[in-house]
């Protein structure tokens, strides 16, 4: 081999290395500012709720959370879980229409505002707030054991799932825009063509994974879906994310008592508002039929 072919696979080698190093970098700190969002020292509330009782929760690995609670009326709780910025106030999922029903709600908190603050995990950790949550509903005089629902949004869809299926006190679970399996989640990012584009994707997972410290192919909440069986499962998507989210094979994952309600013209984040009077009624006849 010459020395000029030896520089030139010496410098593609180089070229590659770095490629994939820039790509490990870019994918680390993705990851990172993905689970460290910022915590508002004040949740903004909801103007139509009444002042909440404030807690403090402890979960299973030391973390200490605020909550905020409302106390039941009827016999019934639902343990309400949110996306990055947690559950509390004005956060998604809605939960005014549900106090005025005369359930109790209790709103779990981020993570990153815990303390100590630690990362939020996209699902993974959160099955742990879940747990506590589901404690001190139990340990309520006004509530009914028996009669405790789970309901999230996004990432705290995702902990409701995977929280029902590991605690079979949760009668029931509405779980509004979540995803199907992290590992796979990440990779359909963007609907990636390109193999440049695949390579920042794996980066993505394996950041999450070295951070977090789990493999994001075992968050599955499609994979837990069948575990909650004979409790009954509301799943809710709007018609523009329910293709990567892939609501239709969840909702054939899970077993039977299930719902599947696909709002039209829906998007994440963006399913009540568009629909708030249809979305209040098919939730509270959900909960009427399967908290009795």
């Amino acid at each position: 081999m010459t020395r000029a072919l030896r520089l030139l696979r010496f410098g593609l080698v180089a070229l590659v290395v770095a490629y994939l190093a820039v790509n490990a970098a870019l994918g680390w700190v993705y990851v990172y500012v993905l689970t460290h969002p910022a915590c508002p020292a004040i949740p903004t509330p909801d103007l139509d709720l009444p002042v909440p009782e404030e807690h403090q929760i402890t979960t299973s690995d030391g973390e200490t959370l605020r909550a905020w609670y409302y106390p039941s009326e009827n016999g019934a709780a639902v343990l309400a879980l949110g996306g990055l910025q947690g559950a509390l106030g004005a956060n998604l999922p809605p939960v005014a229409f549900l106090v005025a029903h005369g359930y109790g709600v209790l709103q779990i908190d981020s993570r990153m505002c815990g303390k100590p603050p630690r990362a939020v995990t996209l699902g993974f950790a959160e099955v742990q707030d879940a747990a506590a949550g589901l404690a001190f509903l139990m340990q309520r005089p006004e509530v009914n054991p028996a009669r405790i629902a789970a309901t999230g949004f996004s990432m705290g869809a995702v902990s409701a799932i995977r929280a029902a299926a590991r605690h079979q006190e949760i009668a029931a679970v509405v779980a509004e825009g979540g995803y199907h399996n992290l590992g796979s989640d990440i990779l359909e990012s963007g609907h990636p063509t390109s193999l440049f584009h695949q390579v920042l994707l794996h980066g993505v997972a394996g950041a999450y994974w070295l951070q977090i410290g789990e493999n994001p192919w075992r968050v599955s909440p499609i994979s837990d879906l069948s575990q909650i069986s004979p409790r009954a499962v509301l799943l809710i998507y709007g018609e523009h994310e329910l293709n990567g989210a892939r609501a239709e094979q969840q909702y054939q994952a899970a077993r039977e008592p299930k719902e599947l309600w696909i709002v039209p013209g829906g998007k994440h984040g963006g399913n009540y508002a568009i629909a708030k009077e249809e979305y209040e009624q098919r939730v509270l006849a959900f909960l009427e039929k399967n908290l009795r």
